[in-house]
């Protein structure tokens, strides 16, 4: 409205010290197109607010479901991680209980307990688990209980004295024939017993 009241201030007065009003109405005819909006585009620009607010709204109303999505797909992603490291413990945990069986471990959860955890073994990019050779080795002298002993159950002496089974073997257990070998030959017996690991 600074253009209003611009040709107001210059605006030419009678000698009576009135307005002019003619020439101020055929002035502000002449000035208002330059700073009027038409109407249509007054109502054009209304529409446009109108759509643009509504719009907003919209986006608005669909980003409340989005946020609700992201936080499921957040969630989903966080689960599909937690599982795959599950997976992988597992596979972990599998390896290493299978190299101490076929080591002769008879209980791999206790050495998996002693080590401290599936973390503290060693993998190889193939998921095998480095320097079990080793860690068996050690258990097998630390906890000779959680292995099967080496297991002979033919007996054959360099001088050839007694041939067959061993009575004294977990395998061949058998009391009757260790209380006739003892009988028989001590010393004999005394060397099976100690080669399936029991002293008598």
């Amino acid at each position: 409205m600074e253009w209003l009241k611009k040709l107001l201030e210059a605006a030419e007065t009678n000698e009576d010290g009135t307005l002019k009003i003619d020439s101020l109405i055929d002035a502000i005819k002449a000035e208002f197109p330059r700073h009027a909006v038409p109407k249509e585009d007054y109502n054009a620009k209304v529409e446009e607010l109108k759509t643009a607010n509504k719009t907003i709204k919209d986006i608005g109303d669909k980003n409340k479901g989005n946020e609700d999505l992201q936080k499921d797909l957040e969630t989903y992603q966080a689960d599909v991680k937690n599982l795959k490291k599950e997976n992988e413990t597992l596979k972990k945990t599998y390896a290493v209980k299978e190299s101490l069986t076929k080591a002769g471990c008879t209980d791999p959860d206790y050495l998996l307990f002693k080590q401290g955890g599936i973390d503290k073994f060693t993998f190889d990019p193939d998921g095998k688990v480095v320097g079990m050779e080793e860690l068996v080795k050690q258990y097998r002298e630390a906890t000779p209980h959680v292995f099967k002993p080496d297991q002979r159950t033919e007996y054959s002496p360099q001088n050839g004295d007694y041939k067959g089974k061993n009575p004294f073997a977990k395998e061949t257990f058998n009391l009757t024939e260790q209380g006739k070998l003892l009988r028989e030959n001590p010393a004999e017996a005394r060397a099976l017993a100690e080669a399936a690991g029991t002293k008598i």
